[in-house]
Parts: structure tokens; sequence; C-alpha cells
């Protein structure tokens, strides 16, 4: 690193943090919009109705039905389809909740139209794109503030109040630890935009600790980086996991240890003073600090201990108090993310509606960003597009379309029916992170590449036309009933009227064992000829939509001649799943399995490529003796959760740990829960389904009869080389060098 500059040093200021009281007679309710109806737009719409003065009327997304679905859960009274609208609506501010890639096109657009904007982190991609946004709205008057909610934490306020008042003298140094699991990597879903280029990952996790860190020392002067460790997600695709910053900045130096995709969440920041240290446990909304004293050495020792055990003992009671007051309708939502969300948010209405300006500022997230840019200086931005690959011709002779092609089945599918000489078409959404066969493939001409979605009609039209087959793996979802009935079900519908219209001669619709009932009272055995769960409303989301599903195919089947194929994959297991399987037990923690049940019975498993291999052998089935029937796909391996589990440990080297449970105790457990909901008047607390817990321990086996008697297909049974090729493959590797070595 290069020597320190001999700065000028003072105390930092956090007015920033704290905005002015409004006064509600001053002016009529702020209009808002939330543009973005993704996962935290539910945040944000819970606790704008519950910030004074503002009125939220529409909810904008790209996919206007998205946009009706949030609007309709919330009681808004508009959605939109685009900024043109809001606009028209008379919105004064919106909630930009796009995609970060996105944020500074919609900010533009926003601000041309008219419209302030309070955009999530980070305002964008580049402190140079983010000091011209805050240029446009300087130009055009309009107020342009960034949600760095992590500024408001409980915990790291809590220091930093401390701090202001002088608790540690003159900041000398701080140092940051995050470290934290990432879905995406666990799923294996390579395709999101923090994994397009080696350095986008600053930009998604780290603008929350260089917020802070900027808070406490001001603007960043230089930085060095050493990336140590770095993994290949796929052939060409790195990713740097773990990063250390060492920096210099305005007001002292710090040290940031960046981990991502690791098996313990830990997050902490420590701000060394000349007079003392003060600490915050952000994952656990704890803190505490150690100043000098006037007392002997070891006495001094002993106060720094018991002190330090004091006060985390007592944000340890007020996180359990606090929880026990929202269980009980007795206080508000006080968990930290939603805690710092929610000040945030106010704060910046709060200095918006008393004409101050935004608690973060356009130029205070730049500075953010000047810190993300800092880090990755010297890594890699090169992103690797699949765009120019795909296309609108028509198809050839035979081929197969498999909606979903790039998924942890799908491309599994799609590598076996280029192995036999199909030609293929793979419908995906997004155009990142194909794998390297794929783009190979569509390359020489092997494979069509197309553009399609479940919610798409004309995507699907486009897709599907010409194809003599259509596999669909792609499933939709969603956290109710509204959006799984619209994704899942009206896809699936779409997905076959387009089959139906276009004459293509077979139709294989990937459904899952979960739409079968397989409590212990459904029988020794659940065969292809039983039909799905005659209940579904008392089962969960995801297997209601199944059934639903596949009883909407098979109407189309009976009354309209579909030539449909039901595939029912059980517990999938191989490279690339998530190690925490659901089919194993409720991972209450990452390394902690409650089993539906005892876990000692042979649960259906079946490996990844096995079920591939019943696809394609589905797919390229000839005659029509398969239409309108169900295979269950399933293998005997006599294997249980607990001994998967057990297996697991031992391949990974982790703490893992089963967790034997009968389903009365779990149940007896879930009614406690719903009756504390009911006692706190939670909203949405339905009583537990006893039939859907009793469906999840597995207990039937799940008869593949039809697969293996006409289609020929022979899984991986034997249970040592199940076990290598669907559980040891957890197994760690050694990892790759950096790119410094």
């Amino acid at each position: 690193m290069s020597a320190r500059p001999a700065l000028p040093r003072s105390a930092p200021t956090h007015a920033a943090l704290t905005a002015p009281s409004p006064d509600p007679s001053s002016r009529a309710r702020t209009r808002v919009a939330v543009v973005g109806a993704g996962f935290i737009a539910d945040f944000h719409l819970e606790i704008l109705r519950g910030v004074p003065g503002v009125e939220v009327v529409c909810v904008c997304d790209l996919d206007r039905g998205r946009a009706e679905l949030a609007a309709a859960k919330w009681g808004i009274a508009h959605a939109a389809g685009s900024i043109a609208e809001l606009a028209e609506l008379k919105i004064e501010v919106a909630h930009v909740l796009v995609p970060p890639n996105l944020h500074v096109r919609v900010t533009r657009e926003l601000l041309e139209a008219g419209i302030g904007a309070f955009v999530e982190k980070p305002l964008a991609l580049s402190s140079a794109e983010a000091r011209a946004l805050g240029e446009l709205a300087r130009e055009r008057g309009l107020v342009l503030g960034v949600n760095h909610n992590a500024l408001h934490h409980p915990a790291f306020a809590a220091v930093l109040a401390r701090l202001g008042a002088g608790e540690i003298g003159r900041v000398e140094h701080v140092r940051v630890c995050l470290s934290v699991p990432l879905r995406q990597l666990d799923a294996g879903d390579f395709s999101h935009w923090m994994f397009r280029t080696p350095r986008n990952i600053v930009f998604e996790q780290a603008p929350h600790p260089f917020a802070q860190v900027r808070e406490i020392l001001g603007p960043v002067v230089s930085a060095r980086t050493a990336l140590l460790s770095t993994r290949e997600l796929q052939p060409g695709q790195l990713f740097h996991d773990r990063w250390l910053v060492a920096a210099v900045a305005e007001r002292g130096t710090a040290e940031v240890y960046l981990a991502f995709g690791q098996d313990f969440t830990r997050s902490t920041i420590e701000i060394l003073g000349t007079d003392g240290s003060l600490e915050a446990d952000l994952f656990h909304d704890q803190y505490a600090g150690e100043t000098k004293t006037q007392w002997l050495e070891f006495w001094n020792s002993f106060l720094a201990g018991w002190r330090r055990g004091g006060s985390l003992r007592r944000t340890a009671r007020r996180t359990l108090f606090d929880y026990f007051k929202l269980t009980l309708g007795l206080g508000p939502r006080a968990d930290a993310f939603f805690a710092g969300m929610r000040a945030s948010i106010r704060a910046f209405h709060a200095a918006l509606r008393a004409g101050a300006p935004p608690p973060v500022s356009a130029e205070s997230g730049a500075q953010v960003l000047d810190w993300c840019e800092a880090a990755a200086a010297e890594v890699s931005d090169h992103e690797t597009t699949a765009a120019e690959l795909f296309t609108d011709a028509p198809p050839r002779e035979g081929e197969v379309c498999v909606l979903g092609g790039t998924g942890f089945i799908g491309r599994r599918v799609v590598a076996r029916l280029l192995a036999a000489g199909r030609p293929v078409t793979a419908a995906v959404r997004r155009a990142h992170s194909l794998p390297p066969f794929v783009l190979d493939a569509a390359r020489d001409g092997r494979l069509r590449l197309v553009r399609a979605s479940l919610e798409d009609r004309a995507s699907l039209d486009a897709a599907v036309r010409g194809c003599a087959v259509v596999i669909q793996l792609a499933t939709g979802g969603g956290n109710s009933w509204a959006t799984v009935e619209r994704a899942m079900v009206g896809g699936s519908v779409a997905t076959a009227e387009a089959c139906l219209e276009h004459g293509v001669g077979r139709y294989v619709y990937v459904s899952s064992s979960s739409a079968l009932y397989l409590g212990a009272d459904a029988g020794p055995s659940v065969r292809d000829a039983v039909g799905p769960d005659p209940r579904p409303a008392a089962r969960a989301l995801y297997a209601r939509g199944k059934v639903a599903a596949e009883e909407a195919l098979m109407r189309l089947y009976r009354e309209r001649g579909l030539p449909l194929v039901i595939v029912r994959p059980a517990v999938v297991l191989g490279e690339g799943t998530a190690l925490q399987h659901s089919g194993l037990g409720l991972w209450v923690r990452d390394n902690h399995c409650v089993g539906w049940g005892r876990g000692d019975t042979p649960l259906p498993l079946v490996l990844v490529d096995d079920v591939a291999d019943a696809l394609v052998r589905a797919a390229l089935h000839p005659g029509s003796d398969l239409d309108g029937k169900g295979l269950n796909l399933a293998a005997d391996t006599g294997l249980s959760a607990a001994r998967v589990v057990e297996e697991l440990r031992r391949a990974t080297g982790r703490a893992l740990v089963f967790h034997p449970r009968s389903l009365a105790f779990s149940q007896a457990l879930e009614i406690g829960k719903w009756i504390v909901k009911k006692v706190g008047r939670r909203p949405g607390a339905e009583f537990p389904s006893w039939r859907d817990l009793k469906s999840r321990a597995l207990v039937p086996r799940i008869a593949g009869d039809t697969a293996r008697e006409v289609l020929g297909w022979q899984p991986v049974e034997e249970t040592e080389r199940f076990l290598d090729l669907a559980v040891r493959v957890h197994a760690p590797r050694p990892r790759s060098r950096t790119a410094e070595d």
C-alpha cells in the first residue's frame, strides 16, 4: 500500500442520519409509487403504509401482471407497466426497486419525467453514473436519495451514537468482517447479475459495509485488495469468493474482509479509537465496547470483560423481548433488517416533507461507490453474454424444445438430446451464464437459443412453433396462491395451448412427487396410476400448484386431445443441487436438519442424471401409449434421511446434524406457533395442515413401473454408487489459485 498521506482529521459528523421532524399539516400527502414488484417491494410497501404523510398510489413493473398482483395484495389503487403512466398519476417520488443493473436507466427516466427517486443501494454501478444522476436531479429540482439502510441498522446506530459522543476518542481504524451464504450459489443459479463479472459481487453485497465505513471514516483515499480465493462456477466464469481490502480514508484506515457463499454467517464492525473500541455484531444485533479506566491492569481487564458481557447480555435480552412482543401482538416488528429499512425510509420521507436534503444524497451514494470501485479496481469487469446467440430462426424437423433448459435438470436433458443427435431448442429467460456446452451448440447450429417465459404467451408461441416435442421444466412459483396460480398453473396451461395450436406431437410436463399424497396412510406404495392428491387445498403452495397444473393439463388431454405425458420426479439429488434439500427434512439452520419424522425409513431418492435420462426417453418414445399417463421417477436405494445427512457430514466435513422428531410433536409445535400468531393478530396465520406434514414424511414407496417397463429406464440404485454420484459430490474441492498468483 502507498504511504498514508497526512490528512486533516476530525470527528465524523452523523447529521446525515438525522432528518428534521416533519409538520404533517404543512403539505398534502406525498404521492408515491414503487417501481419494481420483486422481493424487496414487499418490505417497502409494508413500511410505507405506516409512514406519516405518504400515499402509495401505484405499483409499477415492466410485467404489468406482477404489478397488479402486488397492488391487489397491498390495497393500492393503480398498477402500471411503464414510467410514462406514473407521470399521468402525478407521482411525486418513486422507490426504485429494480435490479441494480437497471437503476441508472430507470432513475434517469423518472427524473426526466419530473419524478423524484429513492433508489435501493447501490445508486448505480459506477460513481460517475451516480454523480451524473445527482446532477440531473439538481438541474430538474428533484429529490434523489439512496436507501443505504445499513446505516440505520439498530446495532450500528447505537455504536455510531456512542462514537459521536466521544466515548472512544479519535477514530484510528475500522475493521469489518462480512461472511455470508449465497442461496444462488447453493442452487447453481449462476445467471444472477452478481456473477456476470468477477467484480459485480462487490457492488451487490459490499455497499452495506462500505456505507458504514464511509460514514465513520469519510471518502476513500486509496485501497489495495488481496483476492484470497477464487472459484470457477463454470468453465471461464470466475467468482472471487474471499476478498481482503486494506484502505486509507479521509479520517482513518480500514480493513474489510468480504467472504461470499460461506457456510457460517458473520457480520461485524469494530472501531478502534485512541481511547477505546466499539464493536457491533450486525447479524445478531448486539453491540459492546471497551474504554480505559483509572484502575490497575488486573482490575481494568476484569472490568473490560464484565462490561462487554453485560452489554451483550442486555442487547440479547432486548432482541428476545422484541421478538416476543411482536409475536404476541404487543409491539411492532423489530428485527434488525426490517428496523433499518423502516428507519431509512422514514428518514427519507421526513426530510422530503420538511424540504431538507435526503439523509443519503446522490453524492453520498457516489462516495460509497468510490469505495466499491477502489476495492475492485484490479478485478476484471468483462461480462460474458450470449445475447448475440439468440435467434428467431425456425426449428428443424424433429426438434425438441426444452423450457427451462439451463436449470439443474434441464441442462442435463439438453446435453443428452444433443448427444443423441437431436436438434434442440433451449428456451430460457436470461442470456447470462449459460453453460458452455449450450453456447458451443448455439454457435455451431446444433441448438436454437430463444427467450421465453411462462408468463409471456407470445414468447411461448415463438418457442414451440414448429417443434415436434416440448419438455416443460420451467416451474414458476411465488409466495401466494395468486402468484402460484398465475405462473405455475397459468404458465403451464399457456404452454399446452401453444402446443395444441402449433401441432406439437408430445408435451412432457415435469411435475413433482409433491403432487402426490405420500403420508403413511397412503399405503405401502404409490403407483403411477394413482393421481395427484385429491385434497390439494390441504397442501403447501408448491404442492397445491403442481396438483392444479396437472388437473388443468389433464382436462386439455381429455377435452382437446393434448398429447400429454406427466413426469413426477421424487427427491432429486446430484451435483449442483442444494446441500439443504427439503426432501430430507426441515433445515432450521444450514447445518441442522429436523426430520419429517424419525428419518429412518427409505426415501424415494433419484439421481438427477437418471431423471434427465427418463425425460429424454419419454420425449422420444414412439407411439401414443404414454399419452395421458403419469410417470413416477424414484430409485430404491434404501437410504434414509438420517443416513444421507450423515453421509453429507462425512463428505463435507461440516457439523451437520439430523434431529429425529415425531410428526405429532412437529404438528403440536406448529399449532403452538399458530396460537401465538392468532393471539398476536398476525396477518395470514393459517392453521397448520396435518395432511401436508404427513405427506412430507415420504413414507410409501414410489413405484415407477411405467418408466421401467415401457421406457426401459434403469436408475442407479446400488447404495454406494448412488452415494458417490449424488451425495459425496458435495465434498469440498481444492481451491484454485487466484489470478494474482
